[in-house]
Parts: structure tokens; sequence; C-alpha cells
């Protein structure tokens, strides 16, 4: 009788752990599933070349298909390096109009600006204070999911070697609000403009040249975010010299920090951030050779773009990629 009891007790514990292990095995490969889900689509290309090529030259003529936004750095009164008077956000603010203008030519090009002589672009800046909450909310998701894929080591977390000054909430808020304004308004492509500043070595200014900032190559937005800035590049160095901050050395960095780059992959779209000069750089300080640096950005950064929608070697990569869809 004794063995009977003891037996039936057994069997009772065995199948009490059969189910806690079964149940168990469901949770653990629910939380695999979940987190493997979670890392395809973060990863995933949201806006690749070939596609925006192809948005393009599929265009019929008189159709402004491809949208651009272009961000001049900062806010209407706030922000921005300055130096001996100079203030870095009116002088986006002037390179902004001048690519805006050039750029609009252009019969495909849809080009929005986010602020203007007047202010805030009123589209966004109603987006942005209207949905305060949302974009917070909506940017804390993307901060968990991005944790917690670092925490299972599908992600690596890449610090800028530089580093950034932290921008203050209201601030912050905005850029996000950009880019969750811009996902959903379908815009191609957000260019930053800006113009450098770094501390100052024993009272005096060290480095000099431009820089163009992408998506680390993690984000969803980073390969067409990098070969969009290979075609700024060479246009660039035909006014400018690559920065000599060591950091900046490579013209093209990638990072994972910036906001306006999609900071926790809060952007959908192509996105640069082009660093002109150093605001105390020689030129910048006279009036007559400041503006025409302006023009000449204004007209390279234009030029670079046309050339990457139209280029011979970019209408090659659309054919290519036709005939490729055709075999399949």
């Amino acid at each position: 009788m004794i063995k009977k009891i003891i037996l039936i007790f057994l069997l009772v514990i065995l199948l009490v752990f059969l189910y806690f292990f079964l149940n168990s095995n469901e949770n653990l490969n629910a939380y695999i599933n979940k987190y493997s889900n979670s890392a395809t689509v973060f990863f995933s290309t949201v806006i690749s070349t070939e596609d925006l090529l192809k948005k393009y030259t599929s265009s019929v003529e008189q159709e402004k298909v491809v949208k651009i936004l272009i961000v001049p750095g900062h806010e209407p009164d706030l922000g921005g390096a300055i130096y001996k008077g100079l203030k870095e956000r009116d002088l986006n603010l002037l390179l902004s109009e001048k690519v805006r203008k050039i750029l609009g030519k252009n019969i495909k090009f849809e080009i929005i600006v986010s602020r203007d002589t007047n202010g805030w672009n009123p589209t966004l800046e109603n987006y942005v204070n209207t949905n305060n909450a949302e974009i917070l909310s909506w940017v804390n998701d993307k901060k968990k999911v991005m944790n917690e894929l670092v925490e299972t080591g599908k992600i690596s977390v890449v610090k800028s070697e530089m580093g950034h000054m932290r921008a203050p909430l209201n601030s912050a808020i905005f850029l996000y609000g950009i880019n969750k304004w811009a996902g959903e308004n379908k815009i191609d492509i957000v260019m930053h403009l800006h113009f450098n500043d770094n501390l100052k070595y024993k009272g005096k200014p060290t480095y000099a040249g431009f820089s163009i900032y992408v998506p680390e190559k993690q984000y969803s937005n980073s390969t067409s975010s990098k070969d969009f800035a290979n075609f700024i590049v060479p246009e660039l160095l035909k006014i400018q010299k690559v920065s000599t901050m060591p950091e900046e050395s490579n013209g093209v960095n990638e990072d994972q920090e910036l906001i306006s780059m999609g900071r926790y992959n809060t952007s959908n779209t192509l996105s640069v951030l082009i660093e002109y000069a150093y605001i105390y750089e020689g030129f910048m300080q006279k009036t007559k050779t400041r503006n025409a640096f302006i023009d000449k950005a204004a007209a390279s950064t234009a030029r670079a773009i046309n050339n990457f929608f139209e280029s011979k070697d970019q209408q090659l990569l659309v054919t290519t990629s036709k005939q490729k869809t055709e075999k399949n």
C-alpha cells in the first residue's frame, strides 16, 4: 500500500514537472520569437536606394514625386554655435534657403523646410505642439525595444567617438517629432544643415573642414543614407576639405546617438546631417568670403542630390534592379 502511495505521489510530481516544463518552454519560445521578430523589424531596411531611384525615374513629367525635408539646424531663436557675434542658426537658415531655391527647380522634387525667416513651419509646429505626449510615448516604446534587443545581444551599443551635447527636452521632442512626422508623411529625404564648432584648445580654435553624419549601420535607414552621403562628399571636396578633427576624418561618420539620425531607430527616412565648416574658420569671419562659401555650399549640395538621382551609375543601378525583378 505504501509503495502504491509513493508511486502515485511520484507520478503526480512528474506530471506537475512536465506541465511547468512544457509551459515554460512555450513562454521561452514566445520570448525568443518576440525579440527575434523585434530584431528583424529593427534591422529591416525601410527605404532602399534602389526603391528611391525607381520612384524618381518612374515619375511622369510635372510630377513632384520625391519629398525632401530641409532642416536648418537649431531653433529660430535658440541654440547653435556663436562666435564673435556670428550665430550658427542664422547661417543654417541662409544656406537652407539657397538649397531650397536650387532644388526647387527640379520638377520631381517637393521641397519642405522646417523653418524660415518667419519661424517654424506651421504644420510641423502644430504637429509637435499637439502631439507632445504621443511623441514621448512613441520614443519610449522605441527605446524600450532597442534596450531589450541590446540586452539579448541582438544589437550593439555604439558610442559616438566625439560625443554630443545633450539637447534640451523641448528641442529633443521637436527633433523626435520631425522624425515621426516625416515617417507619417512619407518624406523621402531629411537633410539637417549645420555649421560646426568645438571646444577651444588654449583659447584658440583648433579644427577646420566639413563632416557628414549618417545613421549607424544597425539602424533601418542607414544604408540608403550612407549611399546618399557618398554623393555629397566629392562635391563638397571641391570647395572645402574634410574635417581635421580626428573623430570626423572619415568625412562620412556613422552615429547612433544623434536624434536627427534616428536615435532608438526613430527614423524611417533617409537622413543626413552636414556640418559645412567650423564657424570660426577665417573665411567664415568675413562677410564677403562667408557669403561666397555659402553660395558654393548650396550649389554643391544641390548638385550632389541631382547627381544621386540622375548620374549614369545610378541609372544603371535602377536598370539592373529592374532586370533582377523581372527574372524573379
